[in-house]
């Protein structure tokens, strides 16, 4: 059964920065500190109030409206084959969603930087839809890995453009799995296409998590759904296990997802897919903080490909 997290309790750590770290932009040393070790030993951490709370209502607007029409479409593909959750692009192409504060946030970057090391790569970009009314249906735990290297090698950015609740379908997390967990504790493949992997190959490991890696990790620490709010990043290392949960609410529940690799982790296929006309935004960007590895497209080939829906994260020497 999994547990439900108020955000402060169960493990759960929260960053709330001061008045004199909003104005900077930046976490001062001991707030970094703060917001690592809860990396290092949850492998997720919130950070609070970051976001402007009005513009992610109107984003939320917007992909809410744009998440009814990917529903009527009958080749619409769900996420591991459960037809609750499906990923979303973001409206990456209208320079009234586009935000620094969300693309470049400052805290957000501090703490990636500090996390992965060197400069990370952002390469992935893409929203998580939990549709409403989808009671009882919710995804086995996973992680969102196929063979993985046992070290901080990636991140995914989750931004809840509603406040997130179980209720709406919080994501299940398994706080601290990603400290010990190695490929062995995932399920082993024989026919990967049947399973819904189309990335498988038969005799590795697949993302969900075995049934006896879920029970002996149930005795150590049994997995949350936390609530937060709106304005809030969640940061979790790739290797945490985790699970899309059933929103029982009348509303979609719509978190952001970016994506970000360690530059020592060896993957170079891995990219965004952007509009060309957002060029200069996407590309005037703290480089200090980040790299981008992005491929830009015309207006009218963006809104056929599929290609960012498609997250391949295999390390070169596994190819």
């Amino acid at each position: 059964m999994t547990a439900v997290s108020n955000v402060e309790n169960d493990g759960v750590k929260v960053i709330t920065m001061s008045g004199a770290e909003r104005a900077s932009g930046y976490y001062k040393p001991q707030t970094l500190e703060k917001a690592l070790e809860a990396m290092y030993q949850d492998g997720f951490v919130v950070l609070r109030g970051v976001i402007d709370v009005d513009f992610i209502d109107k984003l939320n607007e917007k992909m809410c409206e744009d998440a009814e029409k990917k529903i009527a479409d009958p080749t619409q593909l769900y996420n591991h084959g459960i037809k609750s959750n499906f990923l979303q692009r973001p409206p990456v192409d209208d320079s009234e969603f586009l935000s620094k504060q969300l693309y470049f946030n400052s805290f957000l970057l501090q703490t990636v930087k500090a996390y992965l090391g060197g400069r990370p790569i952002w390469n992935w970009l893409t929203a998580n839809t939990a549709l409403s009314g989808t009671k009882g249906l919710r995804q086995r735990a996973h992680k969102d890995s196929y063979a993985h290297p046992l070290y901080p090698y990636y991140v995914i950015a989750n931004v809840p453009l509603v406040d997130f609740s179980p209720e709406n379908g919080s994501t299940e997390f398994w706080l601290g799995s990603h400290q010990t967990t190695t490929p062995s504790d995932q399920i082993t493949s024989k026919n990967p296409v049947a399973e819904g992997y189309n990335r498988g190959r038969p005799g590795e490991p697949l993302p969900p998590i075995s049934a006896e890696a879920k029970a002996a990790r149930m005795k150590i620490r049994p997995p949350i759904q936390p609530r937060c709010v709106r304005g809030d990043i969640m940061i979790r290392d790739l290797r945490l296990w985790h699970a899309g949960m059933p929103n029982e609410s009348d509303h979609h529940r719509i978190m952001l997802g970016l994506g970000y690799q360690s530059p020592y982790f060896p993957n170079y296929d891995q990219t965004l897919h952007l509009p060309e006309t957002q060029r200069s935004f996407f590309l005037n960007h703290p480089s200090d903080l980040i790299d981008i590895r992005a491929q830009f497209w015309k207006p009218d080939e963006l809104d056929k490909t599929r290609a960012d829906e498609d997250f391949e994260l295999r390390a070169e020497y596994l190819k």
